[in-house]
């Protein structure tokens, strides 16, 4: 790696605090999320740092190495392939809205905006969380201080199998509410479909977790809407009109439901 970015060491101070974890002032209105890696940037960790910056517009990335006092800071292409880099290293965006550290092998913290968090971590945070408590478990005799990575990074929400789980306030029970007006016809089908991304992308937004045949049902009714376009004019030969939609759905919600009895 080579081109140092000047001031990149000052930037390094607002990022990460004295023990070498991420710094709690530039936390603020930012999530973390642990992921497993092994000795080096691996091809799936290498894609989440891509997706990461672009959704961001980071035209480049800063890589610092953590060995000793260091701090040999280089700039990389943006879309550079980090597949191969050891720790310890941080790699953050320009504009520090997202950031990687990878302190030993074992695993990663991703933590950054929500723009940032939303294309690296596009399974959600909370997710993340929960397979890498998973991850910890499984390696727990080979890799225990894995465990104190987990419980440090807790999931924020169990995860709802059933439609009386599911916190009132939270943007999954609007989805469910939604299938609800849908399917008995109070609410017609632009609106389900603008409502329904909304309270989809609230709910990744939010790390919440579906699991179950509820996850089943939510992701069923995703692939319909995959095929609805509430523009007639953009819609494509084979999509379902507002008619189809309801029909479709109102299946897949009744099949649900008969499965619960």
């Amino acid at each position: 790696m080579t081109d140092p970015e000047h001031g990149a060491s000052s930037d390094l101070r607002l990022v990460l605090d004295a023990d070498g974890a991420f710094a709690s002032s530039w936390l603020r209105e930012k999530s973390v999320a642990p992921v497993p890696v092994g000795e080096q940037i691996d091809a799936a960790l290498a894609r989440r740092i891509t997706a990461g910056c672009r959704a961001v517009g980071a035209s480049h990335i800063l890589a610092t190495s953590l060995v000793g006092d260091s701090g040999a800071t280089s700039r990389l292409p943006a879309d550079a392939d980090c597949t191969g880099i050891r720790p310890p290293l941080l790699l953050r965006t320009p504009d520090s809205q997202g950031a990687v550290l990878f302190p030993e092998a074992g695993y990663a913290l991703i933590a950054g905006t929500t723009a940032f968090m939303a294309a690296a971590v596009s399974e959600g945070t909370d997710t993340a969380r929960a397979r890498f408590g998973r991850y910890a478990r499984t390696l727990l005799e080979r890799h225990p201080a894995l465990a104190s990575v987990a419980a440090s990074h807790p999931p924020g929400h169990r995860a709802w199998s059933q439609p009386g789980d599911v916190a009132p306030a939270s943007a999954a029970a609007r989805q469910l509410a939604l299938l609800d007006a849908f399917t008995d016809g109070t609410c017609d089908a632009p609106d389900f479909a603008r409502g329904w991304w909304e309270a989809r992308r609230a709910s990744q937004a939010n790390g919440e977790r579906v699991q179950g045949a509820l996850g089943d049902l939510l992701d069923q009714v995703f692939m319909i809407l995959e095929d609805y376009s509430v523009d007639p004019d953009l819609a494509e030969p084979g999509d379902l009109d507002d008619a189809g939609l309801r029909i479709a759905v109102r299946e897949a919600w009744q099949a649900f439901r008969h499965g619960e009895t």
